[in-house]
């Protein structure tokens, strides 16, 4: 199985292969502290049907949206295809408990309010840290969300983001070091450690946009 690297520079978009299978462990490389790493893709998953491997939510009243596998660009992805009004929606890795890790996902945002991210520790709908890449606003921004209320921790604006491109995002986040990158280039550096229970990793949009995920990845990361 052929592994290609996570990111590419902010303006040299790449097209990643698609890995093999819906979920697989890989041999980690080189990277001191860590066990393995875990690939999950959609190559084996059933076209119109959500994966086991996930559990849905919405920290509204709404629904959690509509969460199937598609064909985007050629290749098997997982999409939330509906548009609603409020809050955010998140398809969470079921039976995960993760707290030191380095986590990636690519990502294509689709029609609405053109934003989406990963999620991380998430407890429930209401308690979890997450990043959004907002194509319309061309800025990328660190949440935290605790007991449902949101807290900003950074913000970069004026990014350069392409529509109907995809996007890779990268995550660090050991004790209160919390580290993201966009396309291989560093964009947020920040320490908080407020949600430190370990938690699940999961897919992430505000309610009013629409997104295809082609994979995520992780490893657990010794605290140091």
């Amino acid at each position: 199985m052929a592994q290609t690297g996570h990111m590419c520079a902010r303006e040299a978009w790449v097209s990643l292969c698609a890995f093999a299978v819906v979920l697989a462990v890989l041999p980690l490389h080189s990277i001191a502290g860590s066990d393995e790493e875990t690939v999950v893709t959609f190559d084996q998953a059933k076209s119109g049907t959500l994966p086991d491997l996930f559990r849905t939510m919405s920290s509204s009243d709404e629904e959690a949206g509509t969460w199937t596998v598609q064909h985007i660009d050629g290749r098997p992805v997982l999409s939330q295809t509906t548009i609603g009004d409020r809050g955010y929606r998140l398809a969470a890795l079921k039976d995960m408990r993760i707290e030191h890790f380095r986590a990636g996902v690519r990502l294509r945002v689709g029609k609405g309010d053109e934003a989406a991210g990963l999620a991380w520790r998430v407890q429930d709908a209401e308690n979890y840290y997450a990043v959004r890449l907002d194509i319309n606003d061309h800025e990328l921004i660190v949440y935290k969300f605790v007991g449902g209320n949101r807290v900003r921790l950074e913000r970069l604006e004026r990014l350069r983001l392409e529509r109907d491109q995809w996007h890779e995002i990268l995550v660090e986040h050991v004790g209160e070091r919390l580290r993201v990158w966009l396309n291989d280039i560093p964009v947020a550096s920040e320490r908080d450690n407020s949600l430190h229970s370990p938690g699940a990793l999961a897919f992430w949009l505000p309610g009013d946009s629409t997104a295809h995920f082609e994979r995520l990845w992780y490893e657990q990361v010794d605290r140091d």
